[in-house]
Order: structure tokens, then sequence, then C-alpha cells
């Protein structure tokens, strides 16, 4: 086996503290600016979000329905703003967009009419299997 010629340099000065991450972009990564949420209000006086109504078929007691993964599109900007929401207000991700959806369909006429017999393929995808 041959030795190693030079042996690796790790800098100067291992004691100096690190450069300062002036956000989180630089510590994980990000190569584009992050935005800030406009301040609205101070956060004493925002309001809880209204509890969703229930949905149509609740399932059973003592058990909750399953969630279901899919995908869609959203802005660059709405993501920055779900994932900043997501740390400072807590928000629970998945629950946020089923909320959402809930409170979109409750205000479509189509949302709770069955499908015509000839589009019924669309129900018998392996998700809902």
């Amino acid at each position: 086996m041959s030795k190693q010629s030079k042996k690796p340099s790790f800098g100067d000065d291992l004691d100096a503290p690190a450069s300062p991450l002036l956000n989180d972009a630089r510590l994980y990564g990000v190569q584009r600016p992050v935005v800030p949420l406009p301040a609205s209000r101070p956060l004493a006086a925002v309001e809880p979000a209204p509890t969703p109504p229930p949905p149509k078929s609740n399932p059973a007691p003592g058990s909750e329905e399953e969630w279901l993964k899919f995908s869609s599109f959203l802005r660059r900007s709405t993501y920055v703003r779900l994932k900043q929401s997501e740390y400072w207000d807590r928000l629970v991700l998945k629950k946020a967009v089923d909320a959402a959806v809930c409170a979109f369909l409750e205000k479509m006429e189509g949302a709770d009419k069955p499908l015509p017999p000839e589009e019924e393929y669309r129900l018998q995808g392996r998700k809902l299997r």
C-alpha cells in the first residue's frame, strides 16, 4: 500500500466560528430567495380559522377516514407560503389542504352528484379499491 504524501488541510483556524447563516436557504442549499409573509396583523389579533364542516359521508365512529396520496401543481410562491406557514404556524399541510378543498367543493354544485354510468370508471383506480 502506498502512503499519502500530503495530509489534507481543513483550514487554518479550526476554532474560528462558522460563517453566519443569513437564512435557511443557505443552510439547505435552496437557490431562490425566501419570501417573507406580509405582516398584516399582530399575532395576538389573529382569529382562529373556522373548522370545516364534516364531510357528507361520515366514517364509522371511532375510525378515521383513509388519507389518499395524490399530486397536483402549485405556484412557487404559494408553495413557499405553505412551507412558511407549516413552520411558523405549525400547520399540518394535509389537513389544511383537505379543509381548503372541502370548503371549495361545498360551493360546487356537482361535487355531491354521482357520476353517470359511462364515467364511473374514474372511481375504479387503484387508489379507491
